[in-house]
């Protein structure tokens, strides 16, 4: 196990990250990597696996009952938990490529907006009422505009890249931003919004339904009550979070901000000085200064 974790957790795994991932789901998925390594499980079969339990419990928790709902919160940790063992497993085995980045991707946004409409899917079949299945369609919808703000700009960074005449050298590597993340404002709308826009985080949510899941053991009243706020709240406010991140976006220039902070055009002048001081070496002596 020590030379497991030695290989396939990654140094600060325990401070960069959500709560939830540094506490259990790096630190626990080891275990289910020990094991998809000897039964030979490959890593885009783990994404399957967590696609797949992902989306059985946002059919449990659509099923309207209080014991689906309990298993989907159960399910929910299950498959954060292979999400997590997918990449240490091609850690290990040396097989990390942006196909399984891709997929891991592609995973997420399917759950996060299957879980979304299950929740107002379920209140519908357990109430009767299909405005419900509607509020579970505006949390969807919110849920992947917000999901998808960040991939919508890196798509633009890419066409940019591609058409560009010049070449770039990255300056925000190694897993980092450009600056660091800001956070909780002391002032103005952000006070408000901050905390909303948390809340829709997916690990965020995950443990807002364990939460519900807990009181539905004890109090099945209180737990459909809680149910329905949760569901008429989200279904308000991930549309609105979700339309203001855009605006937000286009209005702040965002996207060309990011990236100017992120990618620096290489400036000709001042590598070829250092390229004409190696016109008059002999090819092999310059191979053999790459290799030093």
């Amino acid at each position: 196990m020590a030379e497991l974790r030695g290989v396939v957790q990654k140094a600060r795994h325990r401070e960069i990250g959500n709560w939830l991932a540094r506490r259990a789901g790096r630190p626990l998925a080891v275990y289910g990597t020990w094991l998809a390594v000897r039964l030979g499980v490959s890593a885009n079969q783990v994404t399957f696996a967590a696609l797949v339990v992902g989306l059985g419990g946002a059919a449990a928790v659509a099923s309207g009952g209080r014991l689906g709902f309990v298993l989907g919160a159960a399910l929910g940790h299950l498959a954060f938990w292979l999400d997590h063992v997918d990449g240490q497993v091609a850690r290990w085995r040396r097989t990390a490529s942006l196909d399984g980045v891709y997929y891991d991707y592609m995973m997420h946004h399917v759950v996060n907006m299957a879980l979304g409409f299950a929740l107002g899917f379920g209140l519908a079949v357990r109430t009767g009422r299909v405005e419900w299945a509607a509020a579970g369609f505006a949390i969807a919808l919110g849920w992947t505009v917000l999901s998808l703000h960040n991939d919508c700009r890196y798509k633009a960074f890419i066409q940019r890249l591609k058409s560009a005449t010049e070449s770039y050298r990255v300056d925000g590597g190694s897993g980092g931003r450009p600056s660091p993340a800001p956070g909780w404002p002391r002032r103005g709308l952000g006070v408000a919004s901050y905390p909303a826009y948390k809340a829709c985080e997916p690990h965020v949510v995950l443990l807002s339904l364990t939460g519900a899941a807990l009181l539905a053991l004890v109090s099945p009243w209180a737990w459909e009550w809680l149910w329905r706020v949760y569901v008429v709240g989200m279904a308000l406010g991930a549309p609105l979070l979700g339309a203001a991140r855009i605006q937000r976006a286009v209005t702040r220039r965002a996207t060309e901000t990011e990236f100017q902070a992120w990618f620096q055009p290489l400036n000709r002048a001042s590598i070829e000085p250092a390229l004409g001081s190696r016109v008059s070496q002999d090819p092999l002596d310059i191979a053999l200064e790459e290799v030093v």
